[in-house]
C-alpha cells in the first residue's frame, strides 16, 4: 500500500442547509469537525486535566528521541494507549523519569497530536493529494491508530470523505491522475483498517463525478492495486460502483 498523509479544505464550498443531524455532521469543513462530533454525541475532545499544573510526563518520540513535556492525566483520558502505558513497564518508566518512549511515532505527527490534546484542534494539510500532504496525513492516521485515539481517526475520516466528495477534476496526464487516485484509495482503505468508514453518500457522489468525467477506470484499477484490501472497504466500494454504473 502506498505511504503518506491527508487534508483540510482544498476547495472552498457552500455548506447546504442540514436536513438532519446526520447530514449536519457530514457537511462540515475540517475546522468544524470537533464541534460536529460533540453535537453528534460521539465524543468530547476538550481537556479534562488541570493544565495549569506543571507537566508530569515526558514523551520521547521518533528515532531522534525528541522529548515533550505533557500532562499525564490529560493524555490518559484521551488515549487508550497512554492509559494502558501507565501500567506497562515496556513503554512507561514509573518513578522519577515518568517517561514514555515512542520510537514508532514521528515527531511531526506528535506535534500535531499534542496541539489537539491541548487545543482540540487537529492541524491537517490542505491538500490530501500532494506528496507532502498525503505523507503528513497518513503518518498522523498511523500515529492515532497506534496511540488508540478514535476521535482523531474519526476527524481524519470525515476530512477525507469531504475531500473526495468535492473532487470534480483530475489531472490531464494519465500517469499523474492514476497516482493521485491510488493515494485516495490507499488512504480510504487505511482508514477502514483503523476503524473508520467512508459515508456511502460521499462515496457515491464521488463515483458519480468519476463516471461523468469518464475516469471510473482510475478508481477501479486503484482498488485492484491495494494489497490485502480491507474486506469492508472492498465491499462498500463495489456496492458504490455497482449502484453508480
Amino acid at each position: 500500500m502506498a505511504r503518506s498523509t491527508i487534508t483540510d479544505l482544498i476547495f472552498s464550498w457552500t455548506r447546504p442547509a442540514p436536513t438532519s443531524r446526520r447530514h449536519r455532521n457530514l457537511d462540515v469543513d475540517i475546522y468544524d469537525v470537533g464541534e460536529a462530533l460533540a453535537i453528534a454525541g460521539e465524543a468530547s475532545i476538550t481537556g479534562t486535566s488541570d493544565t495549569n499544573t506543571d507537566p508530569d510526563l515526558t514523551i520521547q518520540v521518533g528515532e531522534e528521541g525528541k522529548r515533550f513535556q505533557v500532562h499525564k492525566d490529560l493524555f490518559m483520558a484521551k488515549s487508550k494507549f497512554f492509559k494502558a502505558a501507565a501500567c506497562s513497564s515496556s513503554h512507561f518508566r514509573e518513578g522519577v523519569e515518568r517517561l514514555v518512549r515512542l520510537p514508532e511515532i514521528d515527531v511531526e505527527s506528535m506535534k500535531r497530536l499534542i496541539r489537539w490534546f491541548y487545543e482540540a484542534y487537529l492541524d491537517l494539510p490542505t491538500d490530501i493529494i500532494s506528496d507532502e500532504g498525503y505523507e503528513i496525513t497518513l503518518n498522523l492516521l498511523n500515529a492515532a491508530d497506534f496511540l488508540e485515539i478514535p476521535v482523531v481517526i474519526n476527524i481524519i475520516t470525515k476530512a477525507t470523505q469531504n475531500y473526495i466528495w468535492k473532487c470534480k477534476t483530475w489531472k490531464r496526464d494519465m500517469e499523474e491522475a492514476t497516482a493521485d487516485e491510488q493515494k485516495k484509495v490507499d488512504l480510504m482503505c487505511r482508514l477502514y483498517e483503523c476503524g473508520g468508514k467512508i459515508d456511502a453518500e460521499r462515496l457515491n457522489a464521488y463515483l458519480e463525478n468519476l463516471r461523468d468525467a469518464h475516469k471510473m477506470g482510475l478508481f477501479i484499477n486503484a482498488v485492484k492495486e491495494v494489497e490485502d484490501c480491507h474486506p469492508e472497504f472492498f465491499n462498500d466500494t463495489m456496492v458504490a460502483v455497482y449502484s453508480t454504473v
